[in-house]
């Protein structure tokens, strides 16, 4: 019964993040990793570990001279709260009925125009899924899920489920575009 409902509550998200990406207008192109300046990294988090692992992502592009930032979703409400790291943070609490996130959590993030978007998430992570689609970033990449297909530039099919494994391939990829 909960699968059910929970299947519903997305299908929802589904159906108002559809509506609402009629109204946006977005120019799109793909950039190189060499040339992007401004990135930002969405990334579902489960425990400690995944945390280190996205900042270390994070840094190694900083080590490029590039500007990062990072939003994460968090299941665990502890988590959030004895959070120590760069990374902006929204948890289930900060979430509607149907996973879209609260507008005043993400407008900082999804109005900011990133010359590269990267969604760290390997399977459905629908309130990450939702902030990268009405983000006004310039390219945005994402793993392989035809569900979310619409709302990204570059789709990487990976069998990849780690931070590290998947951002490690990411790179490589992002890497060849010229």
């Amino acid at each position: 019964m909960k699968q059910f409902f929970n299947s519903l509550r997305i299908k929802y998200g589904f159906a108002k993040l559809k509506h609402e990406l009629k109204k946006l207008k977005r120019h799109n192109h793909s950039i190189s990793l060499q040339d992007a300046q401004n990135i930002g990294i969405l990334v579902p988090i489960k425990d400690a570990e995944q945390m280190i692992e996205a900042e270390h992502f994070a840094k190694t592009l900083q080590n490029d001279n590039k500007k990062v930032k990072l939003l994460g979703f968090v299941l665990d409400k502890g988590l959030k709260l004895k959070s120590k790291t760069n990374i902006e943070l929204i948890s289930l609490e900060d979430i509607d009925w149907n996973y879209i996130p609260k507008k005043d959590k993400i407008s900082n993030f999804i109005n900011h125009e990133f010359d590269i978007l990267i969604n760290l998430c390997t399977d459905l992570c629908f309130p990450l899924v939702y902030v990268a689609a009405v983000s006004k970033s310039v390219f945005k990449v994402a793993a392989y899920n035809p569900k979310q297909a619409p709302f990204f530039d570059f789709m990487l099919e990976t069998q990849q489920e780690s931070i590290v494994g998947f951002s490690t391939e990411l790179r490589y990829y992002l890497e060849k575009i010229k």
